[in-house]
């Protein structure tokens, strides 16, 4: 009995030991519209409440960060994936646009310090030590340039708001159970003293100010403050000084614009509300804006607690949206759904940091990530959504996690290695640590947590253990495994149906934890006949289960899963063919990295005419019918299937298509041949970020190709690489069996088998901006050498609007003399292998015979030169074992929108040649030398060219024949050396591309 006593004693004794210091504030201020300079003095009264003397105090000096050289300047211009509103925009600050914060002097109760500044942080040596539970006055003398607006903080923001002044002033740091907190500037936010703030503001007489705080004196300030059934007294002076008072805050913000409109919303039981805009076209939605914030307050009033202030200002200023004490900052050029979500996410912030105020360094997943939470339900309540409000927070945490660059949540906010982990650390899986914890210990036990949480710890400085602590005492359950695993690890979670097994009228089941961290198991069994029942295997360090959620669905608790188990086994009285279906976590609040084995059967989704979508709870198949028609090959007809999972993963590409003609040399017969492709895409973590695996055995057209290999993003940090690196190895068997194309394709192909390895290396994008090199192993008919090397290089220029292009390209290829023809060189066309994987053009030019040159129709290479497709040269110089090739193309895009979107204009010329033979110096030189004997090919021209893909419809997103085709109508006008027609000639052509 004693022990069990002094258990429940231990929290009350936490608490005990609990404190916290104080810091009021009394400042005045004034700032020169014109330098931008803001000179004042401070005085803090500090509280001493801690065990400990100190002689030591330290102050944060923010606007010191954006200096070029700063913390923040290395950090943004270092980081693989910079905040685009910082980027290396300090770096190139002029000495007039850079933000300082200087200490002219600092007294302690009237003696003179030692002080020192060091980037963000000044240093002061007190006179005499703080001893415990004693204060003593802190005053101060500043001078302060603000900075341009870049992030949070600044002066002539991108929407034109003159001043949002948040951090700026020096602002005493914490001290708590943790020690000072320190924290330079980097990039995070903040932590700090609860306390009173006086603040006077002295300021141009037009501007209209806001912030924290109640104004003071409203009859001599006017500007919309003032109370209407009394007399206005605002001097006769050319500035004005405004005095706000906010108790029990742990920061003070204010912005200031002499375009400002003001407007106060009286709620009927809450605070005030005012708002701060330049009133325009893009802030229409402001109007309504008071509206919505009423109705957010009041269902957060019920939800978590009272707001426990009189007031709250939304300010148009700042970069985004950033949460102060009583009011916020947040840009303001938003649709109406944008801007209500802006705004309730800092409203949320009133709850979860400002008066809740936890250390946002280190624990910055409470504050964002329950911010994050309790947005998602609020969003829904204001706008009457259906559906999981939670869905995006959790996709965005599994982007994470399949790109493998997540990082544990207990890190502290500016050590991540990528602002993307840090921003689902924080925001994603600080929200579903919410959601997880709701499915681990009820709703309604986390709703009365939230709540006792609000109660219990509003204007101090809680731990995660405090809230978790809390919660235990909510449930009666032991939290402590899932807090240190969701904030020390970067386990996941993947529990699997393994087996459902029937024994006479029993279903024998199996499940097993296939990620690293085993949850509790709700698993809901749908019988045949319509009834469910209900599950739960509760994780043994629990020590207890949640109640039961939904009364109308049966429930058993069945006994604990061990984590050291890998497996979990159980039994339910009935044979599995009266079993409809067994899901766990039926309610989605498990982030399962694989929810395709949390069902059985397996969850298929089929979409007739529809491409399938990437979807976290089902696999899903889109499919349809195939029709053509060709000279040799009769009428093909089948079908098409694309499957694919989450992000593009398990990525399936299936066909299978029947033809009938005349035919000949075919596997099947003279009467009928078949055409299939089967492919498959995933993901291999063993890569690391982007890494994937492939293999396909396709058949077109009587040629056929195994391929299997690897596809690897270099760089650590995968897609948010700034430059894109790809390297592809694959091995690969190619064959011709049958006889079914026209006689000009017919003559490119030789019979034989084609097996070996490619590897290539691209940079960049080699078709815009680039280059890619490529080398092919191969041998054909088992001894000939097949052997290929290609580099292929692209510069663009675009205009800023990108309406305008000019694209440089070169190209060059050379290969072992006796490779087949199929990999041949052709300047007018690619090789024949080239315009094969084509299956638009492939198809099309074996409608029948001589289609290709009834209608003009090439296949662009890019390289400016499929001219001499139609009209030949005068020299054998258009095929060869070699080549190379330059060209430039000038491009103009008319529609920016629209149906017209993917068309564009070109200007274009290029000049180039192949040869067999060695791929040697003589011939380099050879090629430049313009006056040998027409050596060289060359063209110029007009047309215009239409990108399918670029539509965007459902059409082009399930069609081989559509996506990624590029039509194009060209009209050269300058033909070198051609053996048909004069080098001056009006010519069109039609073409057809994949490549540019």
């Amino acid at each position: 009995m004693a022990s069990y006593f002094i258990f429940l004693a231990s929290p009350l004794l936490a608490q005990q030991a609990y404190w916290q210091q104080r810091a009021d504030y009394a400042m005045d201020i004034r700032l020169d519209v014109t330098s931008h300079i803001m000179t004042g003095t401070q005085q803090i009264t500090y509280f001493n409440n801690s065990p400990d003397t100190l002689s030591r105090v330290f102050y944060h000096l923010y606007y010191n960060a954006f200096q070029p050289g700063s913390m923040m300047d290395e950090r943004s211009r270092t980081i693989i994936d910079p905040d685009g509103r910082v980027l290396d925009r300090i770096s190139r600050l002029e000495p007039h646009e850079i933000g300082y914060q200087h200490i002219k002097s600092l007294l302690q109760d009237g003696v003179t310090t030692i002080f020192r500044t060091e980037g963000t942080i000044l240093i002061v040596d007190l006179a005499t030590p703080i001893l415990p539970n004693t204060s003593t006055i802190l005053e101060m003398e500043f001078e302060a340039q603000v900075p341009v607006q870049i992030r949070r903080t600044g002066r002539n923001n991108r929407e034109g708001i003159a001043y949002s002044m948040a951090q700026w002033y020096p602002r005493l740091a914490a001290f708590d159970q943790d020690g000072w907190a320190t924290h330079p500037y980097v990039a995070r936010e903040f932590h700090g003293n609860f306390g009173d703030f006086d603040v006077r503001i002295t300021i141009d007489r037009n501007f209209v100010v806001g912030g924290t705080g109640y104004l003071q004196n409203p009859q001599e300030i006017g500007h919309g403050y003032e109370d209407p059934s009394l007399p206005l007294e605002i001097p006769d002076t050319p500035e004005l000084t405004w005095h706000f008072f906010a108790p029990d805050v742990i920061d003070f913000m204010w912005g200031a614009d002499p375009k400002f409109t003001h407007v106060r919303y009286q709620m009927e039981d809450g605070p005030e509300i005012h708002l701060l805009y330049v009133d325009r076209p893009q802030t229409l939605y402001w109007q309504v804006l008071d509206v919505f914030t009423a109705r957010a307050i009041a269902f957060l009033n019920e939800y978590l607690g009272a707001y426990p202030y009189d007031q709250f200002t939304i300010i148009q200023g700042g970069d985004g949206g950033m949460e102060y004490p009583m009011a916020t900052l947040i840009t303001g050029h938003r649709s109406l759904y944008s801007l209500v979500g802006v705004t309730v996410h800092e409203l949320l912030h009133m709850w979860f940091q400002s008066v809740i105020a936890t250390n946002e360094s280190l624990y910055h997943f409470i504050d964002e990530g329950f911010t994050v939470y309790m947005s998602d339900i609020v969003m829904q309540y204001l706008f009457q959504t259906d559906g999981d409000p939670h869905r995006n927070t959790y996709l965005s945490y599994l982007r994470v996690i399949h790109d493998q660059l997540e990082e544990p949540m207990g890190m502290h906010a500016d050590w991540f290695n990528t602002n993307a982990a840090y921003v689902t650390a924080s925001y994603r899986k600080g929200s579903l640590f919410l959601h997880q914890l709701e499915y681990i210990v009820g709703r309604d036990v986390l709703k009365r947590s939230l709540q006792r949480f609000f109660t219990d710890w509003q204007f101090r400085h809680p731990t995660p253990v405090d809230f978790i602590r809390v919660v235990e005492r909510e449930s009666g359950m032991m939290l402590w495994w899932y807090l240190h695993g969701m904030l020390h690890t970067t386990k996941t979670i993947d529990i699997a149906i393994d087996k459902v097994q029937s024994s006479g009228n029993q279903t024998h089941i199996r499940l097993e934890n296939r990620g690293g961290f085993l949850m509790p198991v709700d698993l809901l069994v749908t019988y045949s006949d319509g009834r469910q029942e209900l599950f739960n295997i509760p994780r043994h360090e629990m020590l207890h289960h949640k109640a039961q959620e939904d009364e109308d669905i049966p429930r058993t608790v069945l006994d604990a899963w061990f984590w050291t188990h890998r497996t979990y086994e159980f039994t339910i009285p009935t044979n599995r063919n009266q079993i409809a279906s067994i899901e766990i976590d039926p309610t989605n609040r498990l982030a399962d990295i694989n929810r395709l084995n949390n069902r059985w059967p397996r969850p298929y989704q089929y979409h007739f005419l529809e491409a399938p979508m990437a979807d976290w709870n089902h696999y899903n198949v889109g499919y349809r019918p195939a029709f053509w028609f060709g000279e040799h090959s009769g009428v093909m007809i089948g079908t098409r299937l694309d499957g694919r999972y989450l992000f593009n993963t398990k990525h399936i590409h299936a066909s299978l298509t029947l033809t009938s003609g005349n035919v000949n040399q075919t596997p099947f017969g003279n009467a009928l041949d078949v055409d299939y492709t089967l492919s498959f895409r995933d993901r291999w973590r063993f890569l690391g970020p982007e890494g994937w695996w492939f293999a396909s055995a396709e058949r077109f057209y009587g040629i056929s190709r195994e391929r299997v290999g690897i596809e690897k993003q270099l760089g650590r940090y995968g897609r948010l690489e700034r430059q894109r690196r790809v390297f592809s190895l694959e091995a690969f068997h190619l064959q011709k069996t049958a006889e079914r194309t026209v006689t000009s394709v017919r003559r490119e192909w030789q019979r034989g088998s084609l097996a070996g390895l490619n590897g290539s290396l691209e940079v960049g994008d080699a078709t815009q901006n680039g280059f890619k090199f490529s080398s092919t192993l191969a041998v054909f008919k088992a001894s000939d050498a097949a052997h290929q090397f290609g580099i292929l290089a692209n510069r663009t220029y675009s205009t800023q609007n990108r309406k305008f292009s000019t694209r440089f390209g070169i190209e060059a290829t050379g290969g072992a003399r006796s490779m087949p023809r199929q990999q041949r060189f052709n300047v007018a066309q690619g090789t024949a292998l080239d315009r094969w994987e084509n299956k638009t053009w492939f198809s099309t030019v074996n409608l029948a015979e001589d289609v290709a040159d009834d209608i003009n129709l090439v296949f662009d290479s890019g390289n400016a030169l499929s001219v001499y497709a139609l009209t030949g040269s005068s020299k054998a110089n258009i095929t060869g074992n070699n080549m190379i090739s330059a060209s430039i193309w000038n491009t103009y895009k008319p529609f920016n929108q629209g149906i017209l979107r993917p068309l564009r204009l070109e200007a274009y010329a290029g000049i180039g040649r192949a040869w067999n033979g060695s791929f040697s110096y003589q011939e380099m030189v050879g090629f430049f030398n313009l006056n040998s004997d027409n050596e060289f090919l060359a063209s110029a021209g007009t047309g215009i060219s239409f990108r399918f893909n670029e539509l965007r419809s459902k059409w082009t997103a399930q069609s081989a024949f559509l996506d990624g085709l590029v039509l194009s109508i060209r009209t050269p006008l300058y033909v070198h050396g051609p053996a048909r027609g004069d080098e001056l000639e009006a010519r069109f052509m039609f073409g057809v591309s994949q490549r540019f």
